[in-house]
């Protein structure tokens, strides 16, 4: 397993520049960055390739987490919104 430490995750621009991806033998797979920020149009949590070896499209593309505490709850999601030209 592949772990960064706690300077690299809480950098914005560490975290984005760094990615994951897991596929599934059949032509799906999952893709994001390792701080959950999906900066690519092909980044999610379940692509599947619908007509093999195309045909490819993204069907959950990011889940919010939650994390109930004593204290209330700890929203642990990403997002960042991009200007449009």
């Amino acid at each position: 397993m592949i772990q960064f430490d706690h300077g690299i995750c809480n950098d914005l621009e560490s975290g984005l520049s760094r990615k994951w991806l897991e596929t599934n033998g059949l032509g799906g797979f999952s893709s994001s960055t390792i701080i959950g920020l999906n900066t690519r149009r092909y980044h999610g949590l379940l692509t599947a390739a619908l007509r093999p070896p195309v045909g490819r499209v993204v069907l959950l593309s990011v889940a919010e987490l939650l994390r109930a505490l004593v204290e209330g709850v700890c929203e642990l999601e990403s997002s960042k919104a991009v200007k449009a030209n």
